[in-house]
């Protein structure tokens, strides 16, 4: 069922030509129909499938040219650890002091890293998971949202973005580049299940993917078809996550939610503009890379968009990751004594 509304919704937002159509039409269509009473998610398959995809796909964009040129980023990786952890305590501030939540529930909720490895630590350690998990969701939900339209207007008036086959995807491909693919993404998936909470079964299939491109085994990548249902599989699991949500906790919880989004939002516009003063990066392409969203996601709309695709998810990977190690040692360090 959330598959079909996702569908409709993705083809409605096509024909009025929105930008990244299949991902935004899907979110929106089911995040309607779940907060209008329907109870039901997406099975754990499809998003088990849908990681490993995004980790190939993200992986058909690396090169050696690419490659040689990462040690080059580390001003933007420093800048972007440093709004991370500066936007954390920030956030703390916010919920904490501002609006009453218990300090765990309050950092934990401020940080700008993947939803579940920071609901699992904050819950670990004593915090509101509901809290957390809606808190995380609106965010990334906000941010997958609002940053195409945000493009859209500001940098890349004319054509919408996503609305056709992304600039990496091959019309055509030979039996051997299908198998290649797909056996980075079903021996990913399972070398990197045991690092679930560094967000292995994404990561490992980027790596493997990146591997055999660079290496020129193949220089195909999936169909823009394909990307097109993924992004529909996307969109459709962050639209019902609102399943369950009562209006109580709209009016309460998503307010404080929504409205440090769009702080964290604001804030990253404001970091990848400074990074544009002395990075050789577009701004589109910083943009992407300091969006406070879910890696998935946002690599899902760098792939589509076709900027700078290798750039944006190993920024994202490097806040992810480092939010992850991060956060708790911070807390322990400097909150937990008070």
């Amino acid at each position: 069922m959330a598959l079909a509304v996702g569908l409709v919704g993705g083809a409605v937002f096509h024909a009025l030509h929105t930008p990244l159509p299949w991902t935004l039409g899907s979110l929106f269509a089911t995040a309607a129909m779940a907060l209008a009473g329907g109870g039901w998610f997406l099975p754990r398959v499809a998003w088990n499938v849908a990681r490993p995809f995004v980790g190939v796909l993200a992986g058909s964009a690396f090169s050696l040219p690419v490659v040689m040129s990462m040690l080059g980023w580390w001003d933007v990786l420093a800048t972007l650890l440093l709004y991370s952890v500066a936007m954390t305590f920030l956030g703390w501030a916010f919920f904490h002091k501002g609006l009453g939540y218990d300090s765990v529930t309050a950092f934990f909720a401020s940080a700008p890293g993947g939803l579940g490895e920071l609901t699992l630590l904050g819950g670990s350690l004593g915090g509101d998971v509901r809290r957390l998990v809606l808190i995380h969701a609106l965010r990334i939900i906000l941010v997958v949202f609002t940053v195409p339209f945000l493009v859209q207007v500001l940098l890349l008036p004319g054509d919408p973005l996503g609305s056709a086959a992304p600039v990496h995807a091959a019309p055509e491909a030979a039996l051997q580049d299908w198998i290649i693919l797909l056996a980075c993404g079903v021996a990913g998936f399972f070398i990197g299940r045991p690092f679930r909470s560094l967000g292995g079964v994404m990561v490992v299939p980027m790596l493997l993917s990146a591997a055999v491109h660079v290496g020129g085994l193949t220089e195909v990548s999936p169909p823009g078809w394909l990307v097109a249902f993924v992004q529909v599989i996307i969109g459709s699991i962050s639209g019902a996550r609102f399943a369950g949500t009562t209006w109580r906790e709209l009016r309460t919880t998503a307010a404080h939610g929504l409205a440090w989004a769009v702080v964290l939002l604001a804030a990253a516009l404001g970091a990848a503009w400074l990074c544009s003063l002395f990075a050789d990066e577009p701004l589109l392409a910083l943009i992407l890379a300091f969006a406070p969203g879910g890696i998935v996601e946002i690599t899902i709309v760098a792939y589509a968009i076709g900027v700078h695709t290798a750039f944006v998810v190993t920024c994202q990977l490097c806040r992810v990751i480092l939010v992850l190690l991060t956060t708790p040692t911070l807390f322990r360090l400097v909150l937990k004594p008070r």
